[in-house]
């Protein structure tokens, strides 16, 4: 597999309406576990075929920066915020009773965000979108 650039895929298989699009890992992929890993060095995710690809097709792939931070913030800022928050209020009772309302407040927040991820798999507000194909030679 030729080298591509971290936001080009190559179609490896269609299902359906969907397309599998393999990556070679780049710097900013290290930690982020969105994608399935597919090998040492490269990735695989699987998305929409909204612009009719076909296997070995090359196809850009965008997903804002903006929404990365934004789920970012989601999954781990608003955790900490709603434990924070109910251990501090719970201490104010007793020591045990914050502990407790921390683990319940911090799970409370996992449940709200859970469904804030179903309303945004609907949407598809934080998922990579195929932007288009590129053609023989072209960069993208």
């Amino acid at each position: 597999m030729e080298e591509l650039d971290g936001h080009v895929g190559l179609v490896v298989g269609i299902t359906g309406n969907m397309a599998q699009i393999r990556f070679l890992r780049g710097k900013q992929c290290a930690n982020c576990g969105a994608c399935l890993t597919a090998g040492e060095n490269e990735m695989e995710v699987v998305l929409e075929n909204s612009l009719g690809a076909k296997i070995g097709d090359r196809v850009v792939v965008d997903l804002s920066p903006r929404r990365v931070v934004q789920a970012s913030l989601l999954a781990y800022a608003v955790p900490l915020a709603f434990l924070i928050a109910g251990v501090f209020l719970g201490s104010l009772v007793s020591e045990w009773f914050g502990l407790l309302l921390g683990v319940a407040s911090c799970g409370i927040a996992y449940g709200i965000l859970r469904l804030v991820d179903q309303q945004n798999r609907k949407k598809h507000s934080f998922q990579p979108r195929m932007e288009r194909i590129l053609t023989d030679g072209e960069e993208a």
